[in-house]
């Protein structure tokens, strides 16, 4: 799969150079020279200030209100260069991965939708954007999105006031498939755990690598074994392998679910184009691995159920 993860990485990014380098170089530059400007103006009046010994007194509020003022500037160009990069390279990278797939930067998976997995119950807060979605060419649909969970906990300080803390529970890609096909299956295959190993529905594969990231929990031993050959095994240990990031993978009778915590994706870095090869291949991977993972797992369900 790396192999082919490379050829099509070549392609793809080509394409975005030519289709958008210089776009984004000239709104990184607008972007740069208004800020530069703004900063000369505040610079100037705390300098006018700091000079006129009756305003002086209130040069430590001014330079503060500076700070807030070219913040506020900074965080609305970032916003603003964040959607055009975006609409521009994240859309070329799920377009040159597949033509017939479709991206949108403002709607994720819905809360409801992700609890259907039952992958991750223990949190409080929920957000999903960059939905990647589409029908694959044996008529399945399918949809991925960047998901945020958060535990939050509430608790009282010597005062009396409530202090509130957040913790991420998973940040990453979440997918979800609705199969033509019922298979009546309930299939998990679960990230390594030590716990696992005593599970009762735990079934072993024939890959010791493959044991070392993942625990394979079904009641269906027979067709699990026919689903994950030996081909599909090695796509599921390398994409832990090649990538370092977590993967999880469920079939429920007509459903199946993926999670890859991958945590932040396809957001531009803040003082560079985003284009480096790098950082595009980064962002590539994140949206390459887990599809042909869940491409290559859905045709092997096919073969095995459409006999």
């Amino acid at each position: 799969m790396e192999k082919e993860f490379e050829n099509s990485f070549e392609e793809v990014y080509e394409k975005i150079l030519i289709s958008c380098q210089d776009k984004l170089k000239e709104v990184k530059l607008t972007t740069n020279k208004f800020l530069t400007v703004v900063l000369i103006i505040l610079v100037v009046c705390n300098l006018i200030i700091f000079a006129v010994p009756s305003f002086r007194f209130i040069i430590s509020l001014s330079i503060c209100i500076s700070l807030c003022v070219l913040l506020f500037f900074y965080i609305s160009c970032n916003g603003n260069y964040r959607k055009i990069y975006k609409k521009n390279v994240i859309e070329a990278l799920v377009k040159g991965y597949n033509e017939r797939f479709y991206y949108d930067s403002d709607t994720g998976i819905t809360r409801t939708e992700y609890n259907m997995s039952h992958f991750d119950e223990k949190y409080n807060e929920y957000r999903a954007e960059d939905r990647i979605f589409g029908t694959l060419e044996n008529g399945d649909n399918f949809q991925v999105s960047e998901v945020t969970t958060l535990k939050v906990e509430r608790t009282k300080n010597s005062s009396g006031k409530t202090q509130e803390t957040k913790k991420q529970v998973f940040r990453g890609m979440y997918g979800i498939v609705r199969l033509q096909k019922n298979t009546l299956l309930n299939i998990h295959i679960a990230s390594n755990n030590n716990m696992k190993k005593f599970v009762k529905n735990r079934v072993e594969v024939d890959s010791s690598e493959f044991e070392q990231y993942y625990d394979c929990l079904t009641r269906d031993r027979i067709d699990a074994m026919k689903i994950f050959t030996s081909d599909l095994i090695e796509k599921y240990i390398e994409i832990v392998r090649d990538n370092k990031y977590g993967f999880e993978l469920k079939i429920i009778d007509n459903m199946m679910f993926l999670k890859y915590k991958t945590n932040q994706v396809f957001e531009p870095p803040m003082f560079k184009t985003g284009l480096e090869k790098d950082f595009v291949k980064k962002n590539y991977k994140v949206l390459y691995y887990p599809l042909e993972i869940m491409k290559s797992t859905i045709d092997a369900i096919h073969e095995v159920f459409d006999e």
